[in-house]
Formats: structure tokens, sequence, C-alpha cells
């Protein structure tokens, strides 16, 4: 069986191409896993995931229409033709436009008994991962979690990505974030952290410099940031 993993988040910013890089970081010699860019705004992941490039693991695909909403049925060939592939695992990484306009999928054209029926029809598992960050991005972020989740009803597995580091000012809002998504046990599976990296040491400004030129796990030399990295792998 295949499993798709759905990068998600309608806030801008929130710290999912550093959870999709992190993703591919840990798979990185994984020959079964794929990772693929849905998002046709800003191509974020296509240059982060560079080094996944000369092992023929990245794909790039445009869901969108000339006037940036989701073609539905477009979603859903591209997933058909993903499927084919011979990769066990999909990571694909959906930009703010596309997953802004995701949830009515399962309120408007299909609902959420034909979209699992099309995971049925495919042998696969989608699993949604909904990334969720601290600080002013915080209400925008847990409005569209809830806006995903609640449609769902547990159909599907939804996790919720917790961005440790735009947590640090507000300990108030990781905590409350953390209780909600417990509350939610029949919707969201449960909270899971990752982004505790420091931009303000050296070990953080190295990770971004890597990260923005492309490079894989041999591309971060120093031993605090290889420190950083393992940690963060060790929690994916």
């Amino acid at each position: 069986m295949k499993t798709f993993y759905f990068n998600v988040q309608a806030k801008g910013g929130a710290g999912k191409s550093m959870l999709t890089y992190l993703q591919a970081l840990k798979h990185e010699e994984h020959q079964s896993s794929v990772f693929v860019d849905f998002d046709a705004s800003t191509k974020t992941s296509t240059r982060q995931l560079a080094f996944l490039l000369e092992k023929d693991r990245l794909l790039e695909v445009a869901i969108t229409d000339n006037i940036e909403r989701i073609d539905r049925e477009k979603l859903f060939q591209s997933l058909e033709e993903l499927a084919e592939l011979s990769f066990a695992e999909y990571y694909l990484d959906f930009g703010a436009p596309e997953s802004e306009q995701l949830p009515k999928l399962f309120t408007l054209d299909f609902n959420v008994e034909e979209f699992k029926e099309f995971e049925t029809t495919l042998n696969a598992r989608f699993v949604f991962n909904v990334i969720i960050a601290g600080g002013p991005a915080y209400l925008s972020c847990m409005d569209y979690l809830q806006r995903f989740a609640a449609p769902l009803k547990g159909a599907f597995d939804v996790y919720a990505y917790v961005n440790e580091y735009s947590f640090q000012a507000h300990p108030e809002l990781m905590d409350e974030a953390q209780s909600f998504i417990k509350m939610q046990e029949g919707t969201i599976k449960g909270a899971r952290l990752f982004g505790n990296i420091s931009v303000e040491r050296n070990s953080g400004q190295n990770i971004l410099e890597a990260i923005s030129a492309g490079k894989g796990l041999p591309g971060h030399t120093s031993f605090a940031a290889k420190t950083v990295i393992r940690r963060e792998l060790g929690k994916l």
C-alpha cells in the first residue's frame, strides 16, 4: 500500500517547506520515497530539495488553473499518475493558495465518502499534516486546522505539526494549541513538534544557508548544525 503525506497550511510562512525539507533529509537515501512540489506560486520545495533532483526523487506538479484556482479533477488525475510510479511514500508540499482551497474539496465537488473511495481505489493511505505556527500566525493556523479537520470527521489521519521555534516567545499558545488538539482526538490524531532551530545562533544560520542552497545531509558540516538536524530528524 502506498502512503501519501499532504503537508498543508493556508497561512504562508508557517513552516510547511521547513517540515518538507526535514522529511526529505530523513528519507534522503530511501529510494522508496519521492517528494512532490504542488506549490505553483513559490516552488520553495523545488529549490530547497535540489539534492533530490539528481536522485530523480523530486517532482513538480501544477494543479491550479490560470486564476490560481485548484482544478480538482486535475488533482485527482495527478494523484492517480503518481500512484502508478514505483514509490511507496509520497510527500506532497502544497502551497498556501492550494492549501486554502483543499477543505472545499470535501464539501463542494466531492464529499468525504467519495474521497475515501478514491483512496481505496489507489490502494493508498492519505495522511494530512497541518502545520501550526505561533506568534501572529497562530490564530490563522488554528482556524485552518479546524476548517480542515472538521469535515473529515476522522475518516483520514490528520496530524498537527507544531513549529516549535515560532512559539518561543509565546509558550502559553503552545499549551493552548496542544490542549485543543488533544480535545479533538476524534478528528485530529495528535500533535507532533518540529523546527526547534534558533536562527539567532550560528548553527541556525548555517542550517538556513544549507537549506537555501538546496543541500542534503552532507551539506550540514558543523558539529552544532549536525546535532540540531539529528535532533529534528529524531522527531519525525
